[in-house]
């Protein structure tokens, strides 16, 4: 699997939509992400780790705890990830569980999980299970994480 496009929107440290173009390194296989502590490396893997499999890429990381803290109310949080494999494009889009500020009046409503999967040959795939279940059949690979006790034992841990 190769990402092509990152877009994140007030997701982890980023305020507002950012996007990470990978075309840019012009068919290099190998990269680095680098920068400071702090700089929201790590975010970029939580990114492509939660697009595709709605989860963060750490353990330490929960689903609900991924919006901005620093974005305004007005700004939706959501992964968009489109990458390749085996020569055909896929993008997947997803959006967390999230507060949204009331049309009318004053507070807050909860705005359900949700995602979608274009396909290559244009086809949508829709709604959060859906998606990660089609992922897993393109991907072959589930989002597994691994606790020290668990690989001590050579479990696996959901």
């Amino acid at each position: 699997m190769r990402p092509i496009k990152l877009t994140i929107s007030a997701f982890g440290p980023y305020a507002s939509k950012q996007v990470i173009d990978f075309e840019e390194l012009k068919g290099r296989n190998i990269f680095v992400i680098s920068g400071k502590t702090g700089a929201g490396k790590t975010t970029i893997f939580d990114a492509i780790s939660y697009a595709l499999y709605g989860e963060a890429s750490g353990e330490s990381r929960e689903t609900d705890s991924l919006r901005s803290h620093f974005a305004d109310d007005n700004t939706e949080t959501y992964v968009e990830l489109e990458f390749e494999l085996r020569g055909e494009r896929y993008i997947v889009n997803r959006v967390p569980k999230q507060k949204k500020k009331k049309a009318r009046g004053e507070g807050y409503t909860e705005k359900s999980a949700d995602a979608t999967l274009t396909l290559p040959d244009g086809k949508i795939i829709t709604k959060v299970k859906n998606v990660t279940d089609k992922i897993i059949e393109i991907l072959g690979i589930t989002c597994l994480l691994y606790t020290s006790d668990a690989a001590d034992d050579g479990e696996s841990v959901d």
